[in-house]
């Protein structure tokens, strides 16, 4: 079974949501069988190290040339047009591949770089994983205090790449909704993959502070929450009595992590080792849309989780300590925690929550590919054409 994928970003290294929902994604259909043609669009730096990563993983891969800042086109003065993005070699290098392999399934990674959809065959399925709303995006940036950035288009020049896929697949309920208000006839909910790996129960000895962790990318909607969280600490001095604050992934490289309480670690190898010196996880992530995958993350790994209810969008969770509107209500959570008590609840409730989650999207995985999880034939490469 060969699924077909492509993507403007690299899927490594993973330091950011995008490429672990990609790695993730591709990495659940290989268990299940299937081998994974992988062609990265060339819109991000690659370094050597990561191409060797990617070649390691996938088990065809195809690396365009770096397309710099220059051909990133923006063919209205407030908007992107849906195809200014795209790369026109992709469609010639999928289409070489369709020509030498039978290909069962294909994936276009984000709705502006599907154009290559047009010329797949009618009998093969057509998916576009779109990983956010990109319609208006830019409104909703400005509106939550941040600069426009990245890409952003219209609904209508959305709704126009939409078209180019026998189903959509949203990250989360909500932009699931509106992806059908579209009106694509055929639009599922397919969350983030990873494998639980529930930490020890965190004990925490007489005079030890708390450990309190956030691992975030460099994004502007990352630094913008962090430089939050920087002021609601600042606010609450007496909080570094109890906790120590640790600040982990790009974003320690960022200027909003050039004077903060947080003590950087950098970008981790070892993501279990981090959780597993963690007592508590914060995710004070405000404005944006998509999932927020560091959210799911600290779930699957059963840790006791402090965050803002856009940080839990898509996640089933109504306990207070997920939704919370701000910095400053994660720190007064904080500062009102008395005793481990609530760390425990927290901890039994993160691994309720992570298992009901991971368990829908394989539901929701094994109805998009059918062939897949019940394989009829094998598929060998045909002859060049």
């Amino acid at each position: 079974m060969h699924i077909l994928v492509t993507s403007p970003i690299p899927s490594h290294p993973h330091n950011h949501g995008n490429r672990a929902r990609v790695t993730a994604l591709c990495q659940e259909l290989q268990k299940q069988g299937a081998e994974i043609h992988y062609v990265y669009g060339g819109l991000e730096d690659l370094k050597e190290g990561d191409e060797l990563a990617m070649r390691d993983m996938w088990d065809h891969v195809y690396v365009l040339p770096r397309q710099g800042l220059k051909a990133r086109k923006q063919s209205h003065r407030k908007y992107h047009r849906i195809d200014d993005w795209y790369i026109d070699a992709v469609t010639d290098i999928t289409q070489r591949i369709m020509a030498i392999w039978k290909i069962d399934y294909c994936i276009a990674n984000y709705v502006w770089f599907s154009k290559w959809l047009e010329h797949v065959p009618a009998d093969i399925p057509k998916y576009i994983d779109t990983h956010d709303v990109f319609a208006d995006r830019h409104k909703r940036l400005v509106a939550d205090g941040l600069e426009a950035s990245w890409y952003s288009t219209t609904p209508a020049e959305e709704n126009l790449g939409m078209k180019r896929a026998d189903t959509v697949i949203a990250i989360q309920e909500q932009e699931e909704a509106i992806f059908k208000s579209g009106g694509h006839p055929s639009v599922v909910t397919l969350g983030h993959f990873i494998a639980t790996d529930f930490q020890r129960p965190v004990t925490i000895t007489a005079g030890r502070k708390i450990k309190v962790g956030y691992m975030a990318s460099d994004n502007p909607i990352n630094q913008q929450s962090l430089t939050d969280m920087n002021a609601a600490i600042a606010a609450r001095p007496n909080l570094l009595e109890r906790y120590d604050f640790h600040l982990a992934g790009a974003i320690c490289n960022s200027s909003a992590a050039s004077e903060t309480p947080f003590k950087k670690l950098g970008f981790v190898d070892d993501i279990s080792g981090f959780y597993q010196d963690t007592d508590i996880v914060i995710n004070p992530n405000v404005g944006g849309t998509g999932l927020k995958i560091k959210s799911v993350e600290a779930l699957a790994y059963g840790k006791a989780m402090v965050a803002t209810k856009e940080a839990m969008v898509g996640l089933k969770s109504q306990h207070p300590a997920h939704q919370l509107s701000n910095a400053h209500d994660i720190c007064d959570f904080l500062g009102a925690l008395e005793d481990t008590d609530t760390i425990s609840e927290l901890e039994h409730l993160s691994r309720d929550v992570a298992l009901s989650y991971l368990q829908a999207q394989k539901n929701t995985l094994q109805s998009l590919f059918p062939k897949l999880y019940s394989p009829s034939q094998d598929n060998q490469p045909v002859k060049t054409a």
